[in-house]
Formats: structure tokens, sequence, C-alpha cells
């Protein structure tokens, strides 16, 4: 069974690019030892984001910690023409040194690079072709292989690798049906790739087979315990509930700002009889000031008081 600890733990994360532009704004957030999926619009900083969690770029501020080893698939894996399969699949410094030894070398480095790795090529061979990679020689280039085939060979080398850590950026974006099986395969509950698993996805198929499901908003990351379809129903239940409470909100605005306008002519409405009280002399002149100016400081403190109850509803509107 998987671990529940924390695995990677954002500490208030900020980054900034050097121009001053802002991605990421103190976020503070944990993923657990579990497969989780990472979404949000474009623009967020989610491939920024996994940037920073594989050590390519450091944070402007916060912390990290992220326990083990990290591998991680980047979206420009394929601008990279001149490395190999071998290198994809991160052996190629083993080859190299099978190579020097096949051709006399005696070397203690290049014997230790090896160890107890001497059918490496052979076992690597089998790897890419059970994802379907057949024939493709280690030595080749990537600007010879398609894009499906490029992160395919980088996937099994991931999967070679068993890092502690391992983090996919759009993963599926070049890949065919069969290679995504692959990957599907791969990434599922029954496979043991890897403990901490943070995939960036749109792809919902590929989503819903993580455990967790997390979302990058502008100044927030909001981790849920579920797989995307299931964090796209909990969402739905607060957006009803959202709509339901805009809608009583919205009703008891426009009760206080009735309430409002009634209290206000009924305030008008006795200004107007005190003024004519006044002008034709009813009553006392002392008692009839006194009167007004009881009548204005309670006007007053109803008028402040209406409008405090409207501001608070239409408060409870905007939130």
């Amino acid at each position: 069974m998987l671990s529940t600890h924390p695995s990677v733990v954002l500490d208030d994360l900020t980054f900034t690019w050097p121009d001053g532009t802002p991605v990421l704004d103190h976020l503070t957030a944990t993923f657990p030892a579990v497969r989780t999926g990472l979404t949000g619009a474009n623009g967020t900083g989610k491939s920024t984001l996994l940037r920073i969690l594989a050590g390519e770029l450091s944070p402007t501020a916060g912390h990290l910690a992220i326990p083990g080893s990290v591998g991680y698939l980047p979206q420009r894996l394929t601008l990279d023409t001149d490395a190999t399969v071998a290198d994809l699949l991160g052996v190629r410094a083993v080859l190299d040194a099978l190579a020097r030894i096949e051709h006399g070398s005696t070397d203690p480095a290049d014997f230790d690079a090896v160890g107890d790795d001497w059918d490496i090529g052979d076992r690597c061979l089998a790897d890419l072709a059970a994802a379907g990679l057949h024939g493709i020689e280690l030595s080749r280039r990537v600007g010879t292989l398609s894009g499906g085939q490029t992160v395919l060979d980088a996937l099994v080398g991931l999967r070679r690798s068993r890092h502690d850590v391992v983090l996919l950026d759009e993963p599926t974006n070049n890949l065919d049906r069969h290679a995504r099986e692959y990957l599907y395969d791969a990434v599922s509950a029954h496979a043991s790739w890897t403990p901490t698993l943070i995939v960036v996805s749109h792809d919902i198929e590929l989503l819903d087979l993580m455990e967790h499901t997390a979302e990058l908003h502008t100044g927030s990351l909001t981790v849920f315990g579920g797989p995307y379809s299931a964090y796209r129903e909990h969402l739905e239940h607060q957006q009803a509930a959202a709509e339901q409470a805009l809608i009583t909100a919205e009703q008891a605005l426009k009760t206080e700002q009735r309430q409002q306008v009634e209290a206000q002519t009924t305030l008008a409405r006795r200004l107007r009889y005190a003024k004519k009280d006044f002008a034709t002399k009813r009553r006392p002149k002392a008692i009839m000031n006194n009167r007004k100016q009881e009548a204005e400081v309670s006007a007053g403190e109803l008028r402040t008081a209406m409008a405090r109850d409207v501001d608070s509803a239409r408060a409870v509107v905007e939130e």
C-alpha cells in the first residue's frame, strides 16, 4: 500500500521572472505520496511549478521539500534533437563505459560505471519493445524520432530509473492510442512505478487514473482527495450551493433596499409634518425645537443603520 505521508511540500512558495512578471504567489500545499493530477487554466504556472520541483528553477521566495530523487518529463523534450535514445533512458554513461571496456579499457572507473549491468543494452531494447518501440537503436538521435517515440522513450527511461518522485508535463500530447495505453498502464493503481507521481495534463482519461487532483489558480493551489471526475463533481456541488447562496443573498439585499426606501419615505413624511407644525405654531416653540432635534437625531441614526444593513447585504452578494 502506498504511503500517505507528505512527499512534496510547498511552504509560501513564490516565483517571479527576472523581468518582474509574477507566476506563483505564496503557494502553500502538500502533495502526498500518491498519484496526483495537476490541472489549471493555461498561464497559471503549472509547467513553471514542475520546473521548480525538478530543480530547473529556484523559487524567488519560500521553501520546497522533496524527499529522494526526482525524475522529470518536460514538454520541450523533443527540442533536444542531439540527445540519443540511451540519453532518454538514462543509460548513456553505462553504455559508453561498456563500449570502452569492449575496446580494451581496464580503467576501474569504467567497471564501476557498469557494475552488474553487463546486459543493460539487451534489457533496454526489451523495455522499448514492450512499449511498442521495436527496432530502435540506443544510439539513435532524438531528431530522427517522432514526437510520440521521443516521449515514449523518455517514459520507459523514467520507469527504469525508479525515482522517488516523478513529474510528467503533458505526457500524452504527442502519443498515439497505443502509446497512451502504455502510459495509462504505467500510472494505473496496480502499477508500482513510483511512490509519488505528479502529472500536468488536460487528458481526462489520464487524470481519472490519479488518486488526487490538484488545481492551480492564480495565488492558490487546491489539493483534492480524489480523481478528476470526482473533483469536478465536488466543484459542481460547490457551484450549485454558491448559486443558491447568491439567490438568497440577492433577495436579502432587495429586502434591505426596499425597507430603506420605505423608512426614508416615512422619515420624509414625518419631516413634512414637523415643518408644518412649526410653521403653524401649533405647539410651544421650545417643545417643537426639541422634537425637531430629536426627530433629526433619530432619522440620522435610522439612515445610518439602514445604510449599514444594505452595505452588509451587498457584501454578502459580492462574496
